[in-house]
């Protein structure tokens, strides 16, 4: 089946799609010193809650590059009371920003869509003001396993802070998922999931949802939980 469609099944029931809580992200509005006239750039923005968030108590003008047009139907459904928002459909690469045009660059999640974390910040640094935010969140590695595995985990936090101060940019803050917040996020993925599975027999799909599901709660249960965690690392550009 297509991906877009599998995480439209998984995500149905939240609009926070990182590990993370309300709570947390709400830090990013002082983190990013968020206020009146400022321009976002939100790259992999899923269903924008943030992003809206933001546009509901500023007037902000945000743009958000989404591949997966169910939550892009969904966040377009729902227009803040005083920013203006755009989405754009289609891959994160594609999109040519003017350099140095934006206040505050952020991709929480999917670094993915710009060829990893290295080559998003880089992206993302081009695309930010002069002193203006640029935050990212991704896995990281809490603890590495005692004995060596064939199995690739990311870098720690501090080395991807390392990474950023390397392409220009201030690390001023983090904000880290709990372990409890990433067994909510994974556990709303398993539950949906195996839901649709039970409610949905004799799909074409259902194989296909029951096998990723199955496996992406068998890597959640023997690798993240574990050893991998989730960080937003903010910064701001030089200059």
């Amino acid at each position: 089946m297509d991906h877009q469609d599998y995480w439209a099944i998984a995500e149905a029931d939240i609009e926070i799609q990182n590990p993370v809580t309300e709570r947390k992200l709400r830090l990013l509005d002082d983190y990013c010193d968020i206020r009146d006239g400022l321009r976002v750039l939100d790259i992999g923005c899923g269903k924008a809650w943030l992003m809206r968030q933001w546009a509901e108590r500023f007037d902000i003008e945000g743009t958000g590059l989404e591949t997966n047009p169910a939550f892009l139907d969904f966040a377009r459904s729902r227009s803040p009371l005083r920013g203006g928002l755009t989405y754009l459909e289609g891959p994160a690469e594609r999109f040519v920003p003017e350099p140095a045009s934006y206040d505050v660059v952020m991709c929480l999640g999917a670094t993915f869509a710009l060829g990893g974390f290295v080559s998003a910040v880089e992206w993302m640094v081009a695309a930010t003001k002069p002193g203006g935010a640029v935050v990212v969140g991704d896995l990281t590695t809490k603890h590495r396993p005692a004995v060596a595995t064939h199995q690739h985990l990311p870098q720690d936090s501090v080395e991807l802070a390392g990474v950023m101060q390397r392409h220009g940019v201030e690390v001023s803050a983090m904000i880290s998922a709990s372990e409890a917040d990433f067994e909510r996020y994974a556990s709303h993925h398993r539950h949906a999931t195996v839901r649709w599975v039970l409610q949905h027999p004799g799909h074409p799909d259902e194989q296909d949802v029951a096998h990723k599901s199955s496996d992406d709660w068998n890597y959640y249960l023997k690798t993240v939980r574990p050893y991998l965690g989730w960080t937003i690392l903010v910064g701001h550009k030089a200059g």
